[in-house]
C-alpha cells in the first residue's frame, strides 16, 4: 500500500534540484493535494517554478493519467490536467515534469475523503450567524504576533494596524458562544494577507495559507472541528473579485488576462447595470473590471484557467476544512456566469451547502434579482441560494435613529413576494462595514434592543455583530467599529467573556441577547413557523406579528411610541377565544388577558409572546 503524506515533500524535492537561469525546477503546486471519490475528479494543477514553458508531465502510476499540459505567457507556470479515477487507491503519487531545462519530481497527495455528519452542513433559519473579525476577537497565542516575511505586524496602540487576535482565541472563546447561544460563526477572511491594513482579510495573498498571524491551516481545520464538537457551524468569508497587490501573481502574472485593467481604472459602482433594463451594455462590462483599491486587482474569472482555479481553491477549503457555507465577497461585481457555475459546482458536490451574497443595495426587487429561482424580469441567473437583506438593515438603522419608524420596516418585509425564498435572507442591524446599530443609537439602547428582538424572530437567518450582545459602541471609522473584545488580549484589564467582567449594562444586554437565542431553540415557530404580520397605521407606530406552526403561535409586539400604549389586538382577534393566555418568554410572566382589552406595553417596549388557550 502507498504511504500517505500530510503534506506535500516540495521543499525536500527542491533540495535536491540544480539551480540556475536555464534549469527546471518546482517550488510550489496548487491545490497541494487533492482527493479520492469527488465528483470534481479532472484536477488541474498550477506548478509554479522555473523555465516551465513546454514541458511535459507523466505521473508514476498508469492510473493517474495526465490529459493536457498548457503553458502560458510566463515560463514561471504550468498547468497539468488530470483524472482521478473512483478506485484509486489513496496514498502518494510522483509526478515527474520535464521540458528543455532537465525534470523535475513532486509528490502528489491524493486522500481519502472525511465522512461524518457535522461536515458540510449548510445553513438556514434555524441558525444565528455571529460575525467576527478575527484580528480583533482575542489572541490566544502571543508568538505568531510578528512573523518574518509578513509586512505588518501587531500594534494594539494603532487602532488602524493588526491587533492580535487568533485562532486559538477563537478556540479558548468558544464555549462562551456557545453559552450565548449562536449556532454558526462567519469569520472575515482569514487567508494570507501581506500588505498595509491587513487585518480586515480581504486583500488576499496566498489563496491557499492562512494568515500565519492567525495561526496555521491545520490551526484553522481545529477550529471548524471544535466549533462543530459545540455544535456550532462555520462560515467561510470568500473573495473571488480580487486578490492583494502583494501575491505572487502580480510580480509574474501567468497570463496578461488574468487581471483587469489596472488600478487607473475608474471605479465605477454600476451595482444595478445586471438587471436595470436602460443599462448601457458596457456598464456591466465596466462593473466587472474595476479596482476596487489600489491595493486589491481585479481578478478575470472569464480566463479559463483563472475560472478553474478558483472552483478547485473553494473546494479544498471545503474539502480540507469540513466548512458549512461561504458568504461571498462584493457578489455583483465579478463575472456571473462565473459565479453561476462556481455556485453550481460546490451544491453539486455538497448539496446540503448555503452561500450568502453580499450585494449592498437597500431595495428589495434588486436584491431579489441575485436570488436562485427569482422569476422577475431581467432577473440575474445565478445559483445562489441566500442574499443578505440589506433593504431590512436601512429600515431597522433609519428606526434607531428616528429616521424612520416601524411602518417602514413592514413595508420592506411586505414586499418579500419578489423573493423565491424569503425565508433565506441574512437579517443583520450591523456588520464590519458599518457603524454599530449602538453607535447610532447614541448608546441609547431601547431601540437597538427592539431592533435585535425583530431581525431573530421574523422571517430570515439572523446574524449579529461580534460585541452586540455587549451593547459595544465601536466608533464611525472601519477601524473603531472593529473593536477589541475587552478580556480577548494580554494586559486587558477585565474580560466581558464572563458575568464578573461586564459591567451591568453589559450583562443587561448579554442576558437579553441569550435569552432570545434560547428562545429560538425552544419554540420552532419563531424559526419555522409561518409569518403573519399587521400594518402600523398612521398614527400608531406599533409593530405586531405572530409566528405560528400547527401547535404553537408566538406573538411579537414593538411599541415604537416613547410612551406607554395599550396595543390593539382586534385584528387578530378572530383566531383565538375572547380570553388567551400569554407568556413573556424572557422574564417567564404569565398572564391572561381579554383579548377585546389589548395588551398595554411600555414606551419602546418589545414583547416575544407565546400564546395560548
Amino acid at each position: 500500500m502507498r504511504s500517505v503524506l500530510v503534506f506535500l515533500l516540495l521543499a525536500a524535492v527542491g533540495a535536491s534540484l540544480p539551480v540556475s537561469g536555464q534549469t527546471l525546477s518546482i517550488d510550489k503546486v496548487e491545490p497541494p493535494n487533492w482527493w479520492v471519490g469527488m465528483r470534481w475528479d479532472k484536477v488541474q494543477l498550477m506548478i509554479y517554478g522555473e523555465n516551465l514553458g513546454g514541458v511535459m508531465a507523466s505521473f508514476d502510476d498508469p492510473a493517474l493519467r495526465v490529459t493536457a499540459v498548457h503553458t502560458l505567457e510566463s515560463s514561471s507556470y504550468a498547468f497539468v490536467d488530470f483524472t482521478v479515477p473512483p478506485d484509486l487507491e489513496p496514498g502518494s503519487y510522483t509526478l515527474r515534469v520535464s521540458g528543455a531545462g532537465g525534470s523535475a519530481e513532486v509528490d502528489y497527495e491524493l486522500r481519502a475523503r472525511e465522512s461524518g455528519e457535522e461536515r458540510h452542513q449548510g445553513f438556514g433559519p434555524e441558525d444565528v450567524v455571529y460575525l467576527i473579525t478575527p484580528d480583533r476577537f482575542a489572541d490566544g497565542n502571543p508568538g505568531n504576533n510578528a512573523v518574518p516575511g509578513l509586512s505588518e505586524q501587531v500594534d494594539r496602540a494603532r487602532p488602524g494596524a493588526r491587533h492580535g487576535g487568533d485562532l486559538q482565541g477563537l478556540i479558548d472563546h468558544l464555549d462562551y458562544l456557545e453559552d450565548l447561544g449562536i449556532t454558526a460563526i462567519w469569520l472575515n477572511p482569514v487567508l494570507e494577507n501581506s500588505g498595509r491594513n491587513s487585518y480586515h482579510g480581504y486583500a488576499a495573498t496566498d489563496l491557499y495559507q492562512i494568515d500565519a498571524r492567525f495561526g496555521s491551516n491545520a490551526d484553522y481545520r481545529r477550529f471548524v472541528q471544535e466549533a462543530h464538537a459545540r455544535g456550532l457551524k462555520v462560515i467561510f468569508d470568500h473573495v473571488n473579485n480580487h486578490i492583494g497587490i502583494n501575491h505572487r501573481w502580480m510580480q509574474d502574472l501567468p497570463a496578461a488576462s488574468w487581471i483587469n485593467n489596472t488600478a487607473d481604472t475608474p471605479r465605477t459602482h454600476y451595482k444595478l447595470a445586471p438587471i436595470d433594463p436602460y443599462a448601457d451594455p458596457h456598464a456591466e462590462d465596466m462593473l466587472k473590471s474595476f479596482w476596487f483599491v489600489s491595493r486589491m486587482p481585479d481578478v478575470n474569472q472569464r480566463d479559463p484557467f483563472v475560472a478553474t482555479y478558483r472552483i478547485q481553491n473553494t473546494l479544498w477549503w471545503i474539502e480540507y476544512t469540513g466548512l458549512d457555507g461561504i458568504r461571498e465577497d462584493t457578489y455583483p461585481y465579478p463575472d456571473q456566469d462565473f459565479l453561476t457555475r462556481w455556485e453550481a459546482v460546490i451544491l453539486n458536490e455538497y448539496p446540503d451547502f448555503n452561500i450568502v451574497g453580499e450585494i449592498w443595495e437597500g431595495v428589495p426587487g434588486y436584491l431579489a434579482a441575485y436570488q436562485r429561482g427569482s422569476q422577475l424580469p431581467g432577473a440575474v441567473e445565478t445559483n445562489l441560494p441566500t442574499v443578505m437583506d440589506f433593504a431590512l438593515m436601512d429600515a431597522t438603522r433609519a428606526y434607531i435613529t428616528r429616521k424612520g419608524n416601524l411602518k417602514d420596516i413592514y413595508m420592506v418585509i411586505a414586499q418579500d413576494f419578489l423573493y423565491a425564498n424569503p425565508d433565506n435572507l441574512l437579517t443583520f442591524l450591523d456588520n464590519h462595514d458599518v457603524t454599530r446599530a449602538i453607535y447610532e443609537a447614541q448608546g441609547h439602547s431601547p431601540r437597538v434592543r427592539q431592533m435585535l428582538a425583530l431581525i431573530l424572530t421574523t422571517r430570515g437567518i439572523p446574524q449579529i455583530l461580534y460585541g452586540t450582545e455587549l451593547g459595544m459602541m465601536g466608533g464611525a471609522s472601519h477601524v473603531e467599529l472593529r473593536a477589541d473584545m475587552p478580556g480577548g488580549f494580554p494586559g486587558d484589564t477585565r474580560s466581558v467573556f464572563t458575568d464578573a467582567g461586564r459591567t451591568e449594562e453589559e450583562n443587561a444586554m448579554f442576558n437579553f441577547t441569550r435569552g432570545l437565542l434560547r428562545a429560538r431553540k425552544n419554540y420552532p415557530a419563531l424559526t419555522e413557523g409561518r409569518l403573519v404580520h399587521y400594518a402600523p397605521d398612521w398614527g400608531r407606530d406599533v409593530y405586531s406579528y405572530l409566528r405560528m406552526t400547527e401547535d404553537q403561535t408566538m406573538l411579537i409586539l414593538i411599541n415604537g411610541h416613547e410612551s406607554q400604549r395599550t396595543l390593539d389586538l382586534s385584528e387578530m382577534a378572530w383566531r383565538w377565544p375572547d380570553t388567551i393566555t400569554l407568556t413573556d418568554i424572557l422574564s417567564g410572566r404569565e398572564e391572561t388577558i381579554t383579548v377585546a382589552d389589548g395588551y398595554p406595553i411600555e414606551d419602546l417596549g418589545v414583547r416575544v409572546l407565546e400564546v395560548s388557550w
